[in-house]
């Protein structure tokens, strides 16, 4: 009758958090130390995957379990975690987002959580502990029972430990343009990182969110016209002709009426959106203003016809419509 009664309760414990407990909940619901070592032993049913964090079968633990063992090790010790006071964050939730660049969250190496700054957890095993600086932020429950922070929270709680600087670009670019965050919220959380303006892939992603730029391309496409000796163009203006709205393309230089656009599927997330960039390189020229469109792969191989073709429309301008033509800067 005490194995039933025991046991009982573990398969309520287990099933309901994916069979991840801690040491402490086994001790609530009674279970000696001496059974959990047994079980815990070479061969035994159990598993130890992270200090304190047990796990209630053998073999692979899935992404799921290893996300709620990660959050288990981090809470706090000798109590259940409350809903927010330890959260997931970094790759773990862009992941979850769908972003490509993330990769699947079934392959982390890793798992980033956010703990309260005053609190003393090393990293361990796969879990990557990151501090904040104050307040914890506000996080939200996921669909599985998980909590996690925001989109623009996990980039920049990932921003100091992320060495790839094209990959960081694209991670930020990829989080907006699937609508997990406005770029002015993105902006926001970066700069309020302290220290994260001295991380050099951090403050080019900075730089280019200030000017107007979008995604990986547009960047890469503003470095290149930056270091040229060419005026610098408006990034994503918003252009009205004769008052009304015309269209924002990736590149626009004021003073000479001169639009840039660049094609690149890889980074439209449909074929409809493809379309629209089309339409809008149309609308352009429709209303009379020269563009120079080009692709990703001519501004990797050939750059320098791209910037030729702008440097002699910038040299014999202003064309077309300019004194009809207004804009705003991309917000």
């Amino acid at each position: 009758m005490t194995s039933a009664v025991l046991l009982d309760p573990l398969l309520l414990l287990g099933a309901d958090q994916q069979h991840i407990v801690t040491r402490a909940q086994l001790r609530r619901l009674g279970v000696p130390s001496g059974t959990i070592a047994h079980r815990l032993r070479p061969g035994g049913p159990w598993q130890q995957v992270l200090p304190r964090v047990i796990c209630l079968q053998t073999g692979r633990l899935t992404s799921h379990q290893r996300l709620r063992a990660a959050l288990a090790y981090a809470g706090p010790k000798g109590r259940a975690v409350q809903g927010g006071e330890v959260l997931l964050t970094g790759v773990a939730v862009l992941a979850d987002a769908g972003l490509p660049s993330a990769g699947h969250p079934a392959d982390l190496a890793e798992v980033d959580v956010l703990i309260p700054g005053q609190r003393r957890v090393a990293d361990r095993g796969f879990v990557r502990v990151h501090r904040a600086a104050g307040a914890m932020p506000g996080g939200f429950e996921r669909d599985d029972g998980l909590w996690s922070t925001t989109v623009p929270r996990a980039l920049a709680d990932l921003a100091p430990s992320e060495t790839g600087r094209r990959r960081f670009r694209a991670l930020c670019a990829e989080a907006a343009q699937r609508r997990h965050c406005a770029f002015g919220e993105l902006l926001d959380q970066l700069l309020a990182r302290p220290g994260a303006l001295e991380l050099p892939h951090v403050a080019q992603v900075v730089e280019d969110l200030a000017a107007g730029s979008r995604s990986v391309v547009e960047g890469q496409a503003r470095e290149l016209v930056h270091g040229t000796g060419l005026p610098d163009p408006l990034w994503n203006p918003v252009l009205f002709l004769d008052g009304r709205f015309l269209a924002v393309p990736d590149a626009y230089w004021p003073h000479a009426c001169v639009a840039l656009e660049i094609d690149s599927r890889a980074w439209h997330l449909s074929p409809a959106d493809h379309e629209r960039s089309l339409a809008r390189a149309n609308r352009l020229t429709a209303a009379g203003l020269p563009v120079v469109r080009t692709t990703l792969v001519r501004l990797r191989r050939d750059p320098a016809s791209v910037l030729q073709e702008l440097a002699a429309l910038l040299a014999t301008g202003p064309h077309g419509p300019h004194a009809r033509i207004s804009w705003r800067r991309a917000r």
